[in-house]
């Protein structure tokens, strides 16, 4: 919901009542009209809290600039009723118009609580401020641990993955690469799939994810997720060779967020 100005706010409830109290105020009350146009510290301090709604900043910044407005309104509202309830009550005196006084009194309660609300509504906007940065912060930490969780197995996978290279480099063999795939690259697949959720990647983890699937079997049964008994060491080890350069990509995704 859109914020209304505080400052508004205060303007149409004084207007309500001036005109609720207009007939009942002679023209040469200079008293009361000086007591109603002594509203520069009230004004001032609703400015600083619509000031806040502008730019809020964080929400814990906004809650306590909206805090400080509200005490500063508190501080300026009792000051401004007190002069103008002295201002109307000496005018209604000095005349004897018990009319007068009756209009004044009626007039003053809604305005009264015109005033209690718009602080209440300061002190209500601080609260949620607070409360969006509170949540604000509940969330990021949540994520913090998130990423972390993903760090953590994705390095995971990337080391088993270069465990896997060393291996099949040491001793090419069909047998001993068959036994790393489709599972090395499904594992390395499965995490860059859960990236997709997090902030700060530089880089698609779809682009790796597309560069991994012939090894983790969406290319067919055959090479390069297995290799048949007569596959030579050099063929086995251009596959790897290949597997181990998209992995290095992988680490590049990782390490530049």
């Amino acid at each position: 919901m859109a914020h209304v100005p505080y400052e508004q706010r205060w303007a149409a409830a004084r207007k309500r009542f001036e005109a609720a109290t207009a007939k009942h105020r002679p023209k040469d009350a200079k008293a009361v009209a000086t007591a109603l146009n002594g509203d520069a510290a009230v004004v001032k301090a609703l400015k600083a809290g619509d000031a806040v709604h502008r730019n809020p900043g964080d929400g814990d910044a906004a809650a306590k600039g909206l805090a400080a407005a509200a005490k500063e309104v508190a501080k300026a509202r009792k000051a401004y009723l007190a002069a103008l309830d002295k201002a109307l009550d000496e005018d209604t005196a000095s005349r004897g118009d018990k009319a007068a006084a009756a209009a004044f009194d009626r007039a003053m309660k809604p305005f009264v609580k015109d005033l209690s609300t718009l602080e209440e509504a300061i002190g209500a906007d601080a609260d949620r401020f607070a409360a969006q940065a509170a949540q604000a912060e509940k969330d990021a930490a949540s994520a913090e641990r998130a990423q972390k969780r993903w760090e953590a197995a994705i390095n995971g996978a990337l080391a088993r993955a270069a465990a896997g290279v060393a291996k099949v480099r040491a001793k090419p063999t069909p047998d001993t690469y068959n036994d790393l795939f489709p599972a090395l690259a499904r594992d390395l697949a499965a995490q860059l799939a859960a990236a997709k959720a997090l902030d700060g990647l530089r880089a698609d983890p779809d682009f790796y994810r597309r560069k991994l699937a012939p090894w983790a079997g969406q290319g067919g049964d055959g090479p390069p997720m297995r290799v048949p008994p007569d596959y030579t060491a050099r063929q086995i080890t251009d596959l790897i060779k290949e597997f181990a350069t998209v992995c290095k990509g992988v680490v590049q995704l990782v390490n530049g967020r």
